[in-house]
């Protein structure tokens, strides 16, 4: 071959590597663009604003409660278009921020004189009008599918004890509010001196009704009551509004009588269009109906409440946000602090999913805490899902706990022992880490010497083992004294997630479900190495599962080839109850663990 031909292989080989480190070099300075949006007139940062990307897919976020946003500059092609409710919308060049760290907004100003002049003279202007609102929005039952993202922080005289963060898919619906909740992953802290857990905020947001008469943990508001209870309950009036747009009006509601179970506040709408953007709700020394805490013998009484309900000035047929704050006397055993909560739960990607993990056994979790300790996901999932940055306040509670306290899913061990009042449903499957009996139950419904809550267990009679649903009550033959005295469920976990190059990532867990089990006789040696020892069968299939997710890429056919992974799990512990006596053969169950054993920690 002539030269020539060397000299254009040569050339087209340096090309080639000239293309891979450009890649390469734009990869790598890939960075993220970030501001602070603030008041004008007050100079005070605006958190929650929304920051709309103007690209192809209108991508957007909002502020932390610092008013700080924070964009991959991937997404941003030319400019963004932020809006607050009250302030101008204004559009701004992506470049600029990257000169400058603060984008001031100017107020709207506007007079209300006409509408305050013709609600003097009707005394039921205000409350027709605030019901012809509450009317039409008690008739949108369409229910939204989105993504949520919940920040919480708790503190007691300034200094953090808890800080929750968590992902989940959400059903919502300008009627009834929150539909449902559902925990993709989380993460927490705790102050390792002071064991209090928040009051499980998504629950009593979830329990909140927008439109809709209810029994509802938290107080009443005018929503949820009728025209004529409206006017005996409330005095109701227009008011001038720092914080509208042109063409919006602010009704607010104070009760005539306080009675605990009332809230004061505003509601913030197009008076043409009759269209809500924002609800706020306060009051102090509110009556709750039903809160308690997660530690049984503590006491809480509610001293202040705040909840914002923002809706998304991109759609206000949707929910954008919950801003939740609440105080509270917290009384221990040891100790009476005030502590203060701030929730923010965050609603994106509408019509969008996580996709939810798969068991092969049903989990009945005690509360989000417990969900959080299994569904724990990996630091690329969370840096790609973010949505916004931590603020001040969360930041100094996560450096406060790593120095005094305890993190959650922010690293891959998860210290059980950390978790004493949580009460965890389940364990998972942990390396050269045994179950003990002070881990399972002695029956369903009662276990006198386990610090398990035993309010979760009256979940039912039907429980499933092996797959094979029955009612202890209800067995086909004559059941002998083991199919009474002890059931034992374990569960493969499944779950998927996707990297910052679009690919499928699977991750598997191997489950103990403490709430479903128990062991009410022969609670020896011999009967604990024996609940261990299906514990390690299950796992071994669990490694092997792992190894062939590697070559499928659909969830589908991941929780096909997991259910077939346990049950032939499940054919091999039947195989070791049958040959060891269900654990009372004692020389065919150290067998049965030196094999097992060899497989699980194979010598190198």
């Amino acid at each position: 071959m002539s030269s020539n031909y060397y000299e254009k292989k040569m050339a087209m080989k340096k090309i080639t590597l000239l293309i891979f480190l450009f890649s390469l070099t734009v990869s790598f300075s890939q960075s993220t663009i970030e501001g602070f949006i603030f008041d004008k007139e007050t100079k005070t940062s605006l958190p929650y604003a929304t920051i709309k990307i103007i690209s192809a897919k209108n991508y957007y976020t909002i502020t932390n409660e610092d008013g700080k946003f924070e964009i991959d500059d991937r997404f941003a092609i030319d400019s963004l278009e932020i809006r607050f409710i009250g302030f101008k919308t204004k559009k701004v060049a992506v470049s600029y921020f990257k000169e400058h760290s603060k984008f001031y907004l100017a107020p709207n100003t506007f007079h209300l004189n006409q509408v305050l002049v013709v609600a003097k003279k009707d005394k039921n202007y205000t409350y027709n009008l605030l019901y012809s609102l509450i009317q039409k929005y008690r008739d949108k039952e369409l229910i939204t599918k989105s993504k949520a993202f919940l920040t919480l922080t708790s503190s007691a005289r300034g200094i953090p004890i808890e800080t929750v963060e968590g992902f989940y898919n959400s059903e919502q619906s300008l009627s009834k509010g929150i539909v449902d909740l559902k925990l993709k992953s989380g993460r927490f802290g705790q102050n390792a001196t002071f064991p209090f857990y928040s009051l499980n905020n998504t629950d009593i947001l979830k329990d909140f009704q927008l439109f809709e008469k209810s029994d509802q943990i938290l107080p009443f508001y005018p929503g949820n009551f009728t025209l004529g209870a409206i006017k005996s309950k409330y005095l109701v009036e227009i008011d001038k509004c720092a914080s509208c747009d042109q063409g919006d009006l602010s009704i607010s509601f104070t009760p005539k009588k306080e009675n605990g179970r009332l809230f004061s506040g505003t509601v913030i709408f197009n008076k043409e269009t009759l269209t809500i953007k924002k609800i706020t709700l306060s009051g102090e020394d509110l009556i709750t109906d039903g809160l308690s805490s997660i530690i049984e013998d503590d006491t809480v009484t509610p001293k202040s409440i705040q909840l914002n309900i923002n809706f998304n000035p991109n759609d206000y047929h949707k929910i954008q946000s919950i801003d939740f704050e609440f105080k509270m006397n917290y009384s221990s055993k040891d100790n009476f602090e005030i502590i203060t909560s701030h929730s923010l739960l965050y609603f994106y990607d509408y019509n969008f999913s996580f996709t939810e993990p798969y068991f092969t056994n049903n989990i009945n979790f005690n509360n989000d805490y417990d969900k959080i300790r299994t569904q724990q996901a990996s630091e690329e999932f969370w840096n790609i899902n973010f949505q916004f940055p931590k603020s001040y306040r969360e930041k100094m509670s996560i450096d406060f706990f790593k120095k005094y306290g305890y993190l959650i899913n922010y690293n891959t061990t998860i210290p059980s022992d950390y978790l004493q009042y949580i009460r965890p449903s389940i364990m998972d499957w942990q390396k050269n880490k045994s179950l003990k009996w002070e881990d399972i139950k002695y029956n369903l419904l009662k276990d006198e010497e386990s610090t398990i809550d035993h309010k979760a267990y009256k979940q039912g009679a039907t429980k499933a083992v092996d797959k094979e649903a029955f009612s202890i009550s209800e067995f086909k033959h004559k059941p002998n004294k083991s199919e009474i005295d002890e059931l034992f469920i374990f569960s493969f976990m499944l779950d998927v997630y996707t990297n910052d190059l679009g690919e499928k990532q699977f991750s598997t867990k191997t489950l103990f479900d403490r709430n479903s089990s128990f062991c009410s006789y022969n609670r020896i040696d011999n009967k604990l190495m024996y609940i261990n020892l299906i514990f390690d069968i299950y796992e071994i299939y669990n490694q092997e599962l792992k190894t062939k997710l590697s070559k499928i890429s659909s969830f589908e056919e991941a929780t096909v080839l997991c259910d077939e992974k346990f049950e032939e799990a499940s054919l091999i512990v039947d195989k070791m109850k049958k040959e060891t006596n269900l654990g009372l053969d004692y020389q065919n169950l150290v067998r049965w663990k030196t094999t097992i054993n060899q497989k699980l920690y194979p010598k190198i």
